[in-house]
């Protein structure tokens, strides 16, 4: 009889019964204060059972109901508490109770849920996440990312935290998709304030971390950050080969025409008339399913597609086409609230509107139509409008449209773009 009292002790009792039930030792305190009344034991009470300790007068028996009631089956004290006084003394009866190893294993089997079923990512946690970058990406439409980017960086830094702890699949594959977002975003920024080298590692990690969690809508937002990021470099290639890739990733996220016109430009930018062509066409049909509303970086609205199309359509020698596009694409802008137009893109279609007006003949107006854009703040100056700005800078210079006034504007743009940048803060 010592023996088997023995054998019982070493597959455990109350833990075992815990671990097939799947809870806490907190919990079976609930359910003995449910029976008895509240205050009857404390939650601390269940600890110190499991390292020995032998419970009160008459909480033995409340454990036992309570085991019995949510097993389905007949639970005694013997089999919670081997060699206590109250273990069956009939040698039969304690054979009966006794943990197989069949059941022991299968105890194995409910921790192996309970381990799994704990998380620090609840879907309360997710959606804060969540709401943080959607506040972020629709920020940036009105805030300049020297104001942003330690929002961003903490938000990412929030996920990486969150990552070290224990998820349920699902909810680690959401916490890797939105670190893919916050890493695309933060590339947007870095590029955005003039540092290629910090972009590209951002738009890399922004990849990775996509493709583990196998997600293609933040593959589309990693790939549109890294054609981009090509563009902005000349190597329009390259940039057309990202953004095709980013198509080749099927999602509804409403990046299709993005995508598209982003591969239409790099492709007019190369010299590739048919290729920027067919894209066009196909971006016409893809724009014309576009319900407007702003949604944020990398999306676009009405205003900055038809900014991109016409900025290829110049690209392409086709200046009636891109004064259309442009001046639409303006009009378009003019049309949102202020708190909800995006002064990058204003300000890359009044660069382009007046390339298109100077090549035109059109000076005066041309330059008519630059003149808010010299009255942005200097950390508004990102690099992409920089990069327009000097576009227009040397067209303004060439000897076609040399003219005092011209020079005038031009000395202007120098000035401006000779400007320090605004270097962010970081620290917390």
């Amino acid at each position: 009889m010592g023996e088997l009292i023995a054998d019982m002790a070493e597959a455990t009792g109350l833990a075992d019964f815990l671990a097939r039930l799947n809870w806490s030792p907190e919990k079976l305190a609930r359910e003995i204060n449910r029976l008895r009344g509240d205050g009857t034991v404390s939650p601390k009470a269940p600890y110190h059972w499991l390292r020995g300790s032998y419970p009160r007068k008459g909480i033995p028996e409340t454990v036992v109901a309570v085991l019995s009631e949510h097993l389905h089956e007949n639970v005694d004290i013997g089999s919670v508490w081997p060699g206590s006084p109250r273990t069956p003394t009939s040698p039969g009866a304690v054979g009966q109770r006794r943990l197989t190893p069949l059941v022991s294993d299968s105890c194995a089997s409910a921790r192996l849920v309970q381990s799994v079923s704990q998380t620090n990512a609840d879907e309360s946690t997710l959606a804060q996440v969540r709401g943080k970058l959607h506040g972020i990406a629709l920020s940036y439409l009105h805030v300049p990312p020297s104001a942003l980017i330690y929002r961003a960086a903490m938000g990412r830094d929030r996920v990486a935290r969150l990552l070290q702890g224990h998820q349920r699949p699902a909810e680690r594959r959401e916490l890797l998709v939105l670190g893919a977002k916050f890493c695309t975003l933060l590339a947007w920024m870095s590029d955005d304030l003039g540092d290629g080298n910090a972009a590209y590692n951002q738009a890399s990690a922004a990849w990775d971390l996509a493709d583990l969690a196998e997600d293609n809508e933040a593959r589309r937002w990693a790939r549109i950050a890294q054609a981009r990021l090509a563009h902005g470099a000349r190597h329009h290639l390259e940039a057309a080969r990202l953004a095709t890739q980013g198509l080749a990733c099927p999602a509804e996220d409403g990046l299709d025409t993005v995508l598209t016109l982003v591969a239409a430009r790099a492709w007019a930018e190369a010299g590739l008339a048919e290729e920027a062509r067919r894209a066009l066409a196909k971006a016409e049909a893809l724009r014309e399913r576009n319900e407007g509303g702003r949604r944020g970086v990398p999306h676009l609205d009405r205003d900055g597609e038809a900014q991109l199309a016409g900025r290829t359509l110049l690209a392409l020698g086709d200046l009636d086409g891109a004064l259309t596009e442009l001046t639409d694409a303006l009009d378009w802008c003019h049309r949102l609230p202020t708190s909800g137009r995006s002064y990058a893109v204003e300000a890359l279609i009044r660069i382009d509107l007046m390339r298109a007006l100077l090549r035109g003949g059109e000076l005066c107006r041309g330059l008519c139509v630059l003149g808010p854009v010299l009255d942005l703040a200097p950390e508004q100056l990102i690099n992409e409008v920089r990069l327009g700005l000097r576009a227009a800078r040397d067209e303004l210079l060439s000897g076609e449209h040399r003219t005092d006034n011209a020079r005038r504007v031009a000395d202007t743009l120098r000035a401006r773009l000779s400007a320090a940048s605004v270097t962010p803060d970081l620290t917390p």
